[in-house]
């Protein structure tokens, strides 16, 4: 078993540093922006943290994605990608770990196995998205004549998403 403490300050610190994960994605884009999502992202982390299960979650979600969002553009060079997937696997960590404080009893214990499922889920969805976005920087650095090839490589990484999907679904049923 991980103590209340111990796995509570896990999650709420994963939150913090995807808190810090976006807005330096965002300020590596357009600086002059950094003041206005910090002020943001302290008050939607604030009412998320109070507030997990409720709209303070959706709220911080969407305020992260906002700071990405209104400041980037369409990723063009690896570097672009690189960015992009690190704010995508922060916004899903973001999401993960709110779900955690919001379902878990506050109080209550978290026994290993179900932190052990969590960061398996977790790990799942960031290489996930890395690997969305190699396709992606494959994409944006590639001639159009390889469209098909690079259509064939998106579409074997979703059979491999999903088959990754079934096979843990099945293992832990």
């Amino acid at each position: 078993m991980i103590r209340n403490r111990t796995w509570r300050s896990a999650a709420v610190s994963a939150v913090l540093g995807a808190d810090l994960v976006v807005l330096l994605v965002a300020g590596s884009v357009l600086p002059g922006f950094v003041p206005y999502a910090l002020g943001a992202l302290i008050l939607a982390t604030l009412w998320a943290l109070r507030r997990p299960s409720g709209w303070g979650a959706f709220a911080l979600v969407v305020v992260q994605v906002l700071v990405v969002a209104v400041p980037g553009s369409t990723p063009t060079s690896v570097l672009g990608w690189a960015f992009t997937a690190a704010a995508a696997a922060a916004i899903v960590l973001t999401h993960l770990a709110l779900t955690m404080l919001g379902s878990w009893p506050r109080r209550a214990d978290l026994p290993r196995a179900t932190a052990a499922r969590w960061v398996g889920q977790a790990a799942v969805l960031v290489w996930a998205g890395i690997a969305a976005a190699g396709v992606g920087a494959l994409a944006s650095a590639t001639p159009m004549a390889w469209a098909p090839w690079l259509g064939a490589v998106a579409l074997g990484f979703v059979a491999a998403v999903i088959w990754q999907v079934r096979v843990a679904t099945r293992r832990s049923s």
